[in-house]
């Protein structure tokens, strides 16, 4: 009889482990499995681009300790792309206002709008902002709109530039003053994260840089 128990208890255990190396072929637990994500090196420095050198250096001259190093991998996401909301330049309705905001790849094939979706202007000039924001890739050639990105009243993108003419920098700050720095790889089709390593003391009012920089006065 206690043979029979030790061979039955013996039989059991090999079809359970079986079944669980069927089931997760690596050998991980299915916990530790499902939770992998492959890290990315954010691989910024300051004069990889203007953007990049003006957003580091405004909040560096807030917070001298303020770099780059600083920033931390939170996150690896599928980019799921959709129809874009916002007109493009090759569109009658276009707004011309928005001309100067657009943020063209090198070659000049596509742009990225991060503004039209954002704000508009009133009789007066004056501009209404909105708490959402689209991030949209204009391609000029095939005359699409495609939205990469979303953003509403607790995170919004501060600036954009193009690494290369598939990876685009988003430039973020959010509602816990928490700088944010997303790579958005087109042909890879990932979204990396980085976040800075802890709160700031201040409100960023960067934007208002921005604007000024192309003749809006942002009180």
């Amino acid at each position: 009889m206690k043979h029979f128990i030790y061979v039955t208890i013996t039989l059991f255990l090999c079809i359970s482990c079986a079944d669980s190396k069927k089931k997760n072929p690596k050998g991980h637990s299915i916990k530790s499995y499902r939770s992998i994500q492959v890290e990315e090196p954010l691989n910024l420095e300051k004069d990889t681009a203007v953007v990049l050198k003006e957003w580091v250096n405004y909040y560096k001259n807030l917070e001298p300790s303020f770099s780059l190093q600083s920033f931390e991998f939170t996150a690896m996401d599928t980019l799921k792309v959709i129809p874009g909301n916002v007109y493009a330049s090759f569109d009658a309705d276009f707004d011309r206002i928005y001309s100067k905001f657009l943020v063209y790849q090198n070659n000049k094939e596509k742009y990225i709008d991060f503004d039209s979706y954002n704000w508009t202007a009133n009789q007066n000039g004056d501009l209404i902002f909105s708490p959402d924001q689209e991030i949209n890739l204009v391609d000029l050639n095939n005359k699409s709109v495609q939205r990469l990105a979303f953003r509403g009243p607790s995170q919004w993108v501060e600036n954009i530039f193009w690494e290369n003419d598939s990876l685009i920098v988003l430039l973020e700050n959010n509602y816990e003053r928490q700088p944010v720095i997303t790579k958005i790889h087109l042909r890879k089709k990932s979204i990396a994260t980085f976040t800075y390593h802890q709160p700031l003391s201040f409100d960023s009012d960067y934007f208002k840089l921005r604007f000024k920089k192309k003749g809006y006065s942002i009180k």
